[in-house]
């Protein structure tokens, strides 16, 4: 008995993680009504219902969002993205795109530093994309993770949009657990509207293409409101009174000067007249306090997570470094 229940649990251990076709997905309610806006913008119904009933169910997907890294404290996910090896592979990944780099500061105002950040922590510099099919991905959480399938299931239909707008196959689009794609990561709504042919060769491509990824990773910050005039983000002392939780969003409201009336220590004089908040993170040494600026909460439009942020910004420091820009 004992062998049988030992082989029924493994069996459906193993069983979770398998893909399962799912016919009924092109069968649901919410597919059909999004059939019936993409059929408005000019694409085949019955095309897009053949893939959908090709969409594969993922319960790694499921697994994967409901065990996100940023929900670790920042003195451990920081050592996920703060290392050496990354740093050098970012010197490589410098030397082979200098030009577009500079071209995309020169033109975008967003640092080199920051835009090699972003594509280091995203994928490693393109090395680690994602392996999950866009289409299995956004249909599991547009369809079966009711927690964000309102979000979800409108990726999916920019998903076949984007295919539509840029000659793309839908089902050989691979990318992340939540359905991101390419060198920096765009989802689909973002890869339509922020991504640039930065070679200009006629084609939007991020998956392949490190220009236009470079180019469209600078365009997105530069369109959320990045501002080259502004730093990102400082350590500050006696600023533990103006955090009302640690580790959580920001929200850009006092000036500089405004903080230091309240005592708070360590902020430059030249973001006297900046709109800043502070940010309390749970450091290896003990909790740390940050001011930071508007830009750092565009970093935040980028990936919602201030952890996130905070990683970018220092490994963009670590990155300056060792180039000396």
């Amino acid at each position: 008995m004992r062998i049988i229940q030992t082989i029924i649990v493994v069996a459906s251990i193993i069983g979770s993680s398998i893909p399962v076709a799912n016919a009924n997905y092109a069968e649901r309610s919410e597919v059909k009504t999004m059939v019936k806006r993409l059929a408005a913008k000019g694409l085949d119904p019955q095309k897009v219902l053949a893939l959908m009933s090709e969409a594969k169910r993922l319960d790694s997907v499921i697994n994967a969002m409901n065990r996100p890294a940023e929900r670790k404290k920042w003195k451990d996910y920081r050592s996920i993205f703060l290392k050496r090896p990354r740093v050098l592979a970012a010197k490589s990944f410098y030397h082979r795109h200098k030009k577009t780099l500079a071209r995309a500061e020169l033109e975008l105002g967003v640092p080199v530093e920051v835009i090699l950040a972003i594509i280091g922590v995203e994928t490693y510099f393109g090395k680690n994309k994602g392996s999950f099919r866009a289409l299995d991905a956004l249909a599991t959480l547009g369809l079966d993770y009711p927690k964000r399938a309102k979000f979800f299931l409108g990726e999916l239909e920019s998903l076949f949009l984007l295919a539509k707008e840029e000659n793309l196959s839908v089902t050989d689009l691979k990318g992340s657990y939540a359905g991101a794609m390419g060198f920096g990561q765009f989802i689909p709504s973002s890869y339509l509207a922020y991504a640039v042919d930065f070679d200009n060769d006629g084609r939007r491509d991020l998956i392949n293409n490190p220009v236009d990824a470079i180019g469209s990773v600078a365009n997105y910050l530069m369109r959320h409101g990045w501002d080259k005039t502004y730093g990102v983000a400082t350590a500050v002392s006696n600023a533990a009174f103006n955090v009302k939780k640690m580790e959580s969003a920001i929200v850009i409201k006092e000036t500089g000067s405004e903080l230091v009336e309240q005592g708070v220590q360590g902020i430059p004089t030249e973001w006297a007249q900046l709109p800043l908040d502070v940010l309390g993170l749970h450091g290896i040494k003990g909790d740390e306090f940050w001011a930071v600026t508007k830009n750092f909460y565009v970093i935040t439009r980028y990936n919602r997570s201030p952890l996130y942020a905070m990683a970018v910004t220092q490994l963009s420091e670590e990155i300056a470094k060792e180039l000396a820009l």
